[in-house]
């Protein structure tokens, strides 16, 4: 089993047969594999409810690869490229679209998929400041 989702709850992986093994993560940006990844924890200062979370960095493109925890990931959440479930996020206050809004990503980081989280309009859904913290807690970013 693959340690990246070793702390997951079984509903939580991929449909894998017992004898296959689930791939470990890959830089989507250069392809590197694990051996080349190296693993980080957020500063304690994140304000994006991220804080002293757990993380891997290309060390060849030096790129952000993905969060080694199981937060955001659960069976509602839309499958990646890779056939796995995503990972929910929250985008941060700048340099983005659409600042603080809801999204899914590969939760291996090794493919490029990206789905807004949106509503009955179509919108994507913004997550307010003052939850943000409550919403890490409850692992749902």
């Amino acid at each position: 089993m693959n340690t990246h989702h070793a702390s997951c709850s079984a509903s939580a992986l991929p449909a894998v047969a017992s004898s296959d093994a689930v791939p470990g993560p890959r830089c989507a940006t250069c392809g590197a594999v694990t051996s080349r990844l190296t693993y980080f924890k957020t500063r304690s200062s994140n304000r994006n409810g991220n804080a002293g979370r757990p993380y891997l960095k290309c060390m060849i493109c030096n790129k952000f690869v993905t969060f080694t925890d199981c937060r955001g990931i659960n069976n509602d959440a839309p499958r990646c490229v890779c056939g796995l479930l995503s990972r929910q996020q929250i985008a941060g206050r700048m340099g983005t679209r659409t600042p603080r809004g809801l999204h899914y990503v590969c939760s291996l980081g090794q493919c490029e998929f990206y789905q807004a989280r949106t509503n009955a309009q179509g919108e994507q859904q913004v997550l307010a400041e003052h939850l943000i913290d409550l919403f890490a807690k409850l692992n749902v970013i």
